[in-house]
């Protein structure tokens, strides 16, 4: 009688572990798609930025070419300090969208999440 209550009760906590661990799966899971969907916004607008710094560090070197074509007249000035300004834009737009970008690798939040839970899992089953 002691021997069948001992299994049931070792049955019971396996049933226990599985179930928590089917759940805790489960939790993961739901945070690592929150965790990518958030860096995959960071990363949205990292790119948009650079994709704007991009356009406009065209157009400010073909507004320093057109300065330099315009050399033989006094619009050249104008268009000088237009495309310089447009350059500086640029440089901050890119710079900015770099900065923009995540840093870590995706879902490293959730690697490092998993490896803990893990590691939890391990020492409470031995």
């Amino acid at each position: 009688m002691a021997v069948e209550t001992r299994q049931e009760r070792t049955a019971e906590l396996f049933r226990e572990a599985i179930d928590e661990t089917r759940e805790l799966a489960r939790l993961e899971v739901e945070l690592a798609k929150e965790e990518l969907l958030s860096e995959l916004q960071q990363a949205k607008a990292g790119g948009i930025a650079i994709g704007v710094g991009v356009g406009a560090a065209l157009s400010g070197v073909t507004l320093c070419f057109v300065a330099i074509a315009m050399a033989f007249r006094m619009e050249w000035l104008a268009a000088l300090v237009i495309g310089g300004v447009l350059l500086a834009l640029a440089a901050l737009l890119v710079l900015g969208g770099y900065k923009a970008l995540p840093q870590r690798p995706l879902l490293g939040e959730t690697k490092e999440r998993v490896q803990t839970d893990l590691k939890q899992l391990k020492e409470r089953v031995a």
